[in-house]
């Protein structure tokens, strides 16, 4: 009789995972909705799911372009330092950036309005473009959309394909923080700091980029 028991005790409990199993395939479709519907919730604070991922795929993004080799037509010069960078791009006929190139200008910012930090460094990522096009000589129109920009400057080899993807998917961030979606200060200098790897790019770029045998300032 015990034993008979237990064979139905066991049974019973096998029998939940079946269900479950079966629950799930049956309601499959809802169930997809439900997650897509989470996976757009906010979290208590403000933080949402969404938002993580792609602030996620920025982050992985920064790592495959750090991870690159320097363009092979790249000359060996010195290195400008951020103390010169604003006054070359001035020299250069080009727009001088918030920073100066100085990615902890927007980290600092961060710590007391996380959205006007990323506000800021959209308006830097867009003129680093818009410099890139005319220092290549791109038929570019002022007016021109900043993902057309982007593209041209790809298509000429002026960035790569992931740098043109780090700066497309650190734009849509920096868009939806402006244009109300709640972000946490650790996300905006996450963003911050992957496109430090653009504005560093930017920076050798702007040494070799160039005829004009750029040296650094003595400071002798």
């Amino acid at each position: 009789m015990e034993i008979a028991k237990l064979v139905l005790e066991y049974l019973r409990v096998l029998a939940w995972p079946c269900v479950v199993t079966g629950l799930a395939l049956l309601f499959q479709a809802e169930i997809s909705k439900v997650l897509a519907r989470l996976r757009k919730a906010v979290l208590p604070g403000g933080v949402s799911l969404e938002l993580e991922d792609q602030i996620q795929q920025v982050r992985v993004l920064s790592e495959q372009v750090r991870s690159e080799e320097p363009p092979p037509h790249r000359a060996k010069t010195p290195g400008i330092p951020l103390t010169e960078a604003n006054a070359r791009m001035i020299q250069l006929g080009l727009q001088p950036t918030l920073s100066g190139l100085d990615m902890s200008y927007y980290r600092n910012l961060a710590a007391t309005d996380p959205v006007l930090a990323l506000a800021g460094l959209r308006i830097e990522l867009e003129t680093l473009a818009r410099n890139l096009a005319k220092g290549y000589k791109l038929p570019v129109s002022v007016t021109a959309p900043l993902g057309g920009v982007l593209t041209a400057l790809r298509d000429a080899h002026a960035i790569t394909p992931a740098q043109m993807e780090l700066a497309q998917q650190a734009l849509r961030v920096c868009n939806q923080a402006i244009h109300g979606r709640a972000i946490s200060r650790e996300q905006a200098e996450d963003v911050t700091d992957s496109v430090g790897v653009l504005a560093r790019d930017y920076l050798a770029w702007l040494s070799w980029g160039f005829p004009d045998d750029w040296k650094p300032v003595d400071k002798g």
